[in-house]
């Protein structure tokens, strides 16, 4: 036998052999079972309640977060509810949290609050927006915008309504899902279910702050400082009510937001209607109760991550159908693996936390950037090559997991930044009332912050944008505090009050 046959016999036994080899070991990773979603802390965050399906019942557990049951004339949610115009509330939602009125409790149609206000004849919408928007930041008086100190007056029966609710105890706000999307619907046709869950009293107080800083500003100009008081105080109860509950970050930026405009509208206040020491003493305590909310990082352990994890179970552990577009029948080549996206998942959510848990805000800044320099940085990394006998669903989840991180991750360091710039605004203004107390019963601002302590204030404020005292000066008589680095600088982090003659 020639030397060339034999080499030619061993080419084709070694071809054979190879294909049969990458044969068999693609049959193998084809053919392998797509593994089943494993229910444990590391994966699924939650062992239990389970749905009928046999998987995590989030929608029940993030209704077990919050509380339930509360009768309407204790809820101060209901207050809130009660005026929202009903196309917003009720019409096309079920209410599954136990907030909502009977028939007997609901507010005519017609008395209910309808923000923007109509602008009158010769007034397009935006310009009524903008002037509202103005009159909720800024003193005026019934002859500068006669409109809409009508408008505000036959609303006034709605507004009073919001303004006792506030004072109420407890706090059951609604949660509710489209009529027609039962809350045992989890894989339906459009997306996850807690993302279909509507927010209606959160939304509603957001738009409702105009209006009651609006009247609040009209008080002030017309001369009844307890009346306009009133207003901003209910805003800071709502605000605090909100942050005090387990609840999405959206919630939380509300309460964050109504807490920023109330401590301005406060601080203009203090300025330009001069309370007297005793109003002065109850603006304080109001400050100092709102800045008691509960952390970030309890928000994003709880509901912002039973959310997230829910969302990732709709999306790849739906047993009535293959997850990946490029299924084949029953084998499901490319299927995803559910564990690997929901692991990698409460990976980073705790990392999150620990990262709202630091002590400092440059440390909190930095924990945050980190995280979402090793998202970007795996979200842009090349995907890896198929080992051997490596079944080809592990390569694809892990290429999925890196993109639903990228996409569906919260923003971390804007909710860091709204907590600090709301905190910023209430110790700014808590410090203002203290100034002016001081020159009520002295005369004249004091030489420095530490004059305040402790008649005033309990210790120097700390500012939270800087983690520094607050900055303040006095020049001519007058005194200018502020937070951030410079009250000359026009950096957008500096938050300024300014005497004023």
């Amino acid at each position: 036998m020639s030397t060339r046959l034999v080499v030619r016999r061993i080419v084709v036994t070694v071809s054979l052999v190879g294909g049969i080899f990458l044969a068999v070991e693609n049959l193998w990773a084809i053919l392998r079972p797509a593994p089943q979603l494993q229910i444990s802390p590391s994966t699924t965050w939650i062992t239990e309640p389970l749905a009928a399906d046999g998987l995590p019942y989030y929608f029940q557990a993030v209704m077990d977060l919050e509380p339930r049951g509360i009768p309407p004339e204790t809820n101060a949610a209901a207050a809130v509810w009660e005026v929202i115009p009903s196309k917003r509330s009720a019409d096309s939602a079920i209410d599954h949290s136990q907030a909502h009125l009977s028939a007997a409790d609901q507010r005519p149609e017609l008395e209910r609050l309808v923000v923007p206000p109509p602008p009158p004849e010769g007034m397009d919408a935006a310009e009524a927006e903008r002037i509202l928007e103005a009159c909720s930041r800024g003193v005026w008086r019934v002859a500068d915008h006669p409109w809409l100190a009508n408008w505000l007056d036959e609303n006034r029966s709605a507004l009073d309504t919001l303004a006792a609710g506030a004072r109420r105890e407890g706090w059951c706000p609604p949660r509710c899902l489209p009529a027609d999307r039962p809350p045992t619907d989890r894989f339906g046709p459009t997306h996850p279910l807690l993302m279909s869950l509507t927010l209606p009293v959160e939304g509603a107080l957001r738009s409702f702050s105009n209006v009651l800083l609006a009247r609040s500003m009209l008080r002030l100009g017309e001369g009844d400082i307890p009346g306009a008081w009133h207003d901003i105080d209910t805003l800071l109860r709502y605000g605090n009510k909100i942050a005090d509950t387990p609840g999405p970050l959206i919630c939380r930026m509300v309460a964050m937001a109504l807490f920023s405009r109330a401590s301005r509208a406060t601080q203009r206040l203090i300025a330009e209607g001069h309370p007297d020491d005793a109003l002065l003493a109850e603006i304080q305590g109001s400050l100092r109760s709102a800045i008691d909310w509960a952390p970030l990082a309890a928000g994003i352990d709880a509901f912002e991550r039973l959310s997230f994890l829910d969302a990732i179970t709709a999306m790849f552990a739906d047993p009535t159908k293959p997850v990946s577009w490029f299924s084949l029948g029953p084998l499901r080549i490319l299927a995803v693996d559910p564990n690997v996206p929901l692991t990698d998942s409460n990976r980073y959510l705790a990392a999150m936390v620990d990262a709202a848990n630091q002590p400092t805000r440059d440390a909190r800044r930095r924990a945050a950037q980190e995280i979402e320099d090793e998202l970007k940085a795996r979200r842009n990394a090349p995907r890896g090559r198929r080992q051997w006998f490596q079944p080809w669903h592990e390569v694809v989840s892990e290429g999925v997991s890196r993109k639903t991180l990228g996409l569906l991750l919260p923003g971390l360091k804007y909710s860091l930044e709204d907590d600090e710039r709301a905190h910023a605004a209430l110790v700014l203004a808590d410090c203002a009332a203290a100034l002016e107390r001081h020159r009520l019963a002295t005369g004249a601002p004091p030489a420095s912050l530490a004059d305040l302590v402790p008649a005033f204030l309990p210790a120097i404020p700390v500012d939270p944008l800087t983690d520094a005292p607050l900055g303040y000066r006095i020049a001519d008589g007058r005194w200018t505090l502020w937070s951030g680095t410079d009250p000359e600088d026009d950096a957008v982090d500096d938050l300024v009050i300014r005497d004023r003659p």
